[in-house]
C-alpha cells in the first residue's frame, strides 16, 4: 500500500539535519581556529579532567622555574660581589705588607694609610650591598644593613640565610650566605681589623706597637681571605644546585606540555576536511529545501 511522508515530518527532519551539520561546523571552526579538540569539559569530559590535572602540575613547575630563576640570580649577584670583594683584600694584604716593610717611609705610611681607607669604605658599600631592595648579606635580617654605613659597627640582631625550595619534593637551599660568615668572625669583623691597621700606619708614637698591630692586621686578612673563599664555595655550589635544578624543570614543563597538547590538541588537516565536506553536506540540504525537493534520504528517514 503506498504511502505519503508529511510534510511536518520532512520540514522536521531537514531542519534537525540542518541544525546538526551547523553545530558541527561551529565545533570544527572552533577546532581549526583554537588548534585544540577540546575547547570546554564537554567536548571531552575524561579528557577535559586529564588536561585540567596536567595544566595544575604544569603550573607548579612554573612557580619552582621561577623560584629557581630568582635563586639562581641572587647567587650569582653573591657571587660576582665576592669575587669583587676578594680582590679588594688582596690589594689591603698588599698595602698592609708595604707598611711593614722597614723602608717605608711616614710619608709612604700616610699614603698606605689614606688608601686604606678608601679600601675599607668600599668594603662596607660590599658587605652592605643590595639586590633587588634586600640585603644581598642580610639573611633573615633585612631590617637594617649588616653594617652601620657611618660607623661601620655590625648589626646585633642574629641573621641567618634566606632558603628557597626550587623543586617539589626538594629541600630549600640558602640563595646566599651572611655577613656574619664573611666579614667578621667571632674574635673581630674586618673593619674593626682595618682601622687598627690605618692607626698603626699613621703612627701611635709607639713603633714596636704599630709593627705588632700591622703584624696582627696582616694575619687577620688571611683569615678574612679563608672565610670569604669558603663562601664562595657555598655559593657556587647552590648556583650549580640551581642550574641543575632550572634544567629539569624545563624539560618537566615540557614534558607536560606534549603530553597536555597530545590530549586537547587538535589535527588540523583532518578537522579541515572534515569542515570542507560538512560544509558541502550543509549547502547541498540547503539547497534541496530551498527547491522544496524531497531526496531518497527523506524517506529513508
Amino acid at each position: 500500500m503506498a504511502f505519503r511522508v508529511a510534510d511536518s515530518t520532512t520540514r522536521n527532519t531537514n531542519v534537525e539535519r540542518i541544525n546538526t551539520q551547523r553545530a558541527r561546523l561551529s565545533v570544527l571552526q572552533e577546532r581549526i581556529t583554537s588548534g585544540k579538540r577540546i575547547n570546554r569539559p564537554s567536548d571531552d569530559p575524561s579528557g577535559a579532567a586529564a588536561v585540567i590535572r596536567l595544566k595544575t602540575n604544569q603550573s607548579e613547575i612554573e612557580q619552582f622555574k621561577r623560584s629557581a630563576n630568582f635563586a639562581n640570580q641572587r647567587l650569582t649577584a653573591a657571587d660576582d660581589v665576592l669575587s669583587g670583594y676578594e680582590n679588594i683584600l688582596e690589594r689591603v694584604k698588599t698595602l698592609v705588607s708595604q707598611g711593614l716593610s722597614d723602608t717605608a717611609t711616614q710619608t709612604a705610611k700616610n699614603a698606605l694609610a689614606t688608601e686604606l681607607e678608601a679600601m675599607r669604605g668600599r668594603i662596607l658599600n660590599v658587605a652592605n650591598t643590595k639586590y633587588e631592595d634586600e640585603y644581598l648579606f642580610g639573611g633573615s635580617r633585612q631590617a637594617a644593613p649588616p653594617f652601620d654605613p657611618t660607623t661601620s659597627a655590625p648589626n646585633p640582631n642574629p641573621a641567618a640565610p634566606q632558603y628557597i625550595q626550587i623543586e617539589p619534593g626538594a629541600n630549600a637551599i640558602p640563595v646566599g650566605v651572611t655577613s656574619d660568615t664573611v666579614f667578621r668572625d667571632g674574635t673581630s669583623d674586618i673593619f674593626t681589623d682595618l682601622t687598627s691597621a690605618i692607626t698603626a700606619l699613621r703612627g701611635t708614637g709607639n713603633p714596636a706597637t704599630d709593627r705588632t698591630t700591622l703584624q696582627n692586621s696582616f694575619a687577620r686578612l688571611e683569615t678574612y681571605k679563608n672565610l670569604v673563599s669558603v663562601a664562595h664555595s657555598q655559593v657556587g655550589g647552590n648556583m650549580n644546585i640551581t642550574e641543575m635544578a632550572q634544567s629539569r624543570l624545563s624539560e618537566d614543563s615540557l614534558s607536560y606540555g606534549a603530553r597536555i597538547d597530545s590530549i586537547e590538541g587538535d589535527d588540523f588537516a583532518s578537522s579541515a576536511v572534515e569542515l570542507a565536506e560538512t560544509q558541502s553536506a550543509l549547502e547541498a540540504t540547503l539547497q534541496i529545501v530551498a527547491k522544496g525537493r524531497r531526496s531518497l534520504f527523506d524517506f529513508l528517514g
